[in-house]
């Protein structure tokens, strides 16, 4: 009987140390926002590519938008998930900007944009990451459900 536990405890050992090597190659780097390229967005924003996709355009961004600047109607060529990280964000669809017609989303809110529209940051700065929907894929089930596809 113990032989065995001697032999179990040694295979366990042994199956631990080749596990090691491949753990210690798990990695997780948290981003140094402060450290990452921006371009300006629609006439009022910043974009901050953290993802580029085959056709060189960002697939994934982080969009800051000062307080009281708006971005320019744009959009109409595929869809985009829009993830508010912070602050409250204007938003409004169609290609004239209408104070008017703008609903407010704040942290936490998932919005998917399809056709043109436009967003403003009138409480104060803005903080969202974009994610772009590529040709040829697909929204999950209870996206499209939503959506009403």
């Amino acid at each position: 009987m113990q032989t065995m536990k001697l032999a179990l405890a040694l295979a366990l050992a042994a199956t631990a140390a080749l596990l090691l090597p491949m753990a210690a190659k798990a990695e997780t780097v948290r981003l140094d926002t402060g450290r990452l390229v921006s371009m300006a967005a629609h006439g009022g924003g910043e974009a901050s590519p953290l993802a580029i996709a085959p056709d060189g355009r960002p697939m994934t961004a982080l969009l800051r938008i000062p307080a009281g600047k708006v971005l320019a109607p744009h959009g109409g060529d595929g869809a985009a998930l829009l993830t508010v990280i912070s602050g409250t964000i204007s938003w409004g669809d169609g290609d004239t900007i209408d104070p008017a017609r703008e609903q407010k989303f704040g942290p936490g809110s998932i919005l998917l944009a399809k056709g043109v529209h436009w967003a403003a940051a009138r409480d104060g700065d803005v903080l969202a990451q974009v994610v772009r929907i590529f040709d040829g894929s697909k929204l999950a089930p209870s996206v499209s459900a939503q959506a009403g596809q």
